[in-house]
């Protein structure tokens, strides 16, 4: 018995997982929108990094399911915005928890949404790449 061979083209086989992801794009109602504008308002987005450094990470905000933004505590001037792949519901009324491999926070790690004083893991979200965005001189 022979074996028969198919050959698909090769940008048919790549774009099949992206038309059948089912990944919803996520989108900020009109109150998250402000904030995140009001955030970035006069900030100009440099070169996304892979990671940051856990230490120097004075607050985080997180704004509806889409974004967590990151201060510094060194250079207050510069934030990092986040977008986790597919968000990061739940995190914004409860507390991200990440294992600490490293002294830096890194694109692709895993986070937790947990309630800490229930202890209830809520869900996870992966990290992607960070953002900065510094203030322009005046």
């Amino acid at each position: 018995m022979k074996k028969m061979i198919f050959a698909l083209p090769m940008a048919l086989i790549l774009a099949a997982p992206a038309a059948n992801s089912g990944v919803k794009e996520l989108t900020l109602n009109e109150k998250d929108q402000t904030r995140f504008d009001k955030k970035i308002e006069g900030r100009v987005a440099g070169e996304p990094v892979s990671c940051i450094s856990r230490i120097d990470q004075k607050r985080l905000t997180v704004v509806g399911d889409k974004y967590l933004i990151y201060q510094r505590s060194s250079n207050p001037k510069t934030i990092y915005i986040n977008e986790p792949y597919g968000g990061c519901r739940d995190a914004e009324d409860n507390t991200l928890v990440t294992k600490r491999f490293s002294s830096r926070l890194c694109s692709g790690e895993i986070a937790e949404v947990t309630d800490l004083s229930t202890g209830i893991h809520y869900d996870s979200c992966s990290f992607g790449r960070f953002v900065p965005y510094t203030k322009e001189e005046s």
